[in-house]
């Protein structure tokens, strides 16, 4: 079982790749099935039984980036939570800058943003059900997506400190998500 599941694993690495590889010279809609399945050198029952879709691929290998994200992130358990999460997202997505650029210039960016909402929810789930908090989240996100996306398309001049502290200064311009240490005193 755990040769399989090794199997699997690579199969599914080797489509995520296979891919992205093609979107960076070759516009994504045109990009077939059979084309992603022999870029990866796996069969079009490997492609299936691991997935439904082109979509279906990025989105799940977002989930798993967003994943890895929020566990980092839970590791820290620092007091700065904020700074943190954006340090850790620009570092993060910036190791997957492949995937983020190639992704919005395949007009995918909604998919990004999809994910980014899904991460930010995870790592700091909302207080209350308001509209006011979801609506807070969802701004959140968008803001962070366009500077995200700006940042990889200047070629990521500004270190992930640089980038983690313009976004905790527009974030505490723009709304107020209380930090840990808040929370902990109320």
């Amino acid at each position: 079982m755990k040769i399989k599941n090794e199997s699997n694993r690579l199969a599914k690495e080797c489509i995520v790749t296979a891919l992205i590889e093609l979107m960076k010279v070759r516009d994504y809609h045109s990009i077939s099935i059979t084309d992603i399945t022999r870029k990866a050198g796996v069969s079009r029952m490997a492609y299936y039984r691991n997935y439904t879709s082109k979509e279906d691929i990025l989105n799940k290998y977002m989930d798993e980036v967003g994943i890895s994200i929020h566990e980092k992130i839970v590791k820290m358990n620092t007091r700065d939570e904020i700074f943190d999460y954006y340090r850790a997202l620009f570092e993060q997505l910036g190791e997957y800058r492949d995937l983020g650029i190639t992704a919005y210039r395949a007009h995918l960016g909604e998919l990004i943003l999809e994910n980014i909402n899904k991460n930010m929810a995870m790592t700091f789930p909302p207080e209350d059900e308001s509209a006011e908090a979801r609506y807070r989240y969802l701004y959140l996100a968008g803001a962070f997506y366009n500077v995200f996306i700006e940042w990889l398309k200047n070629g990521r001049q500004e270190d992930c400190d640089e980038m983690a502290r313009l976004c905790c200064t527009l974030t505490c311009e723009g709304c107020h998500i209380p930090r840990k240490e808040e929370k902990n005193n109320e």
